[in-house]
């Protein structure tokens, strides 16, 4: 990790694992260090759990939706009516 990162791992530190600067100063670097490796591997996990998610999602959404036990639903046809026009006054 190079120090021109420095402020964006205190943005990283503030705004998901909210710490605030003055404590991250009291860290020793190697502990920084650590911390972010083990933040990177869990936000990893998550992404990965999460596509699982939706690939199962996207599979379920592919299959029919309803047998309807077996049977085959009849198709009705709805007659056209026709409307009167309105006559122009």
């Amino acid at each position: 990790m190079s120090l021109m990162n420095w402020p964006k791992v205190e943005v990283l530190f503030s705004k998901n694992l909210h710490t605030s600067p003055l404590e991250l100063d009291q860290l020793a670097f190697y502990r920084v260090e650590e911390i972010l490796n083990a933040y990177e591997e869990i936000v990893e996990e998550e992404n990965k759990s999460q596509q699982e998610e939706q690939k199962k999602y996207e599979k379920q959404s592919q299959m029919p939706q309803a047998d309807y036990g077996g049977f085959k639903v009849p198709k009705i046809e709805v007659p056209k009516m026709n409307i009167p026009n309105m006559p122009k006054f």
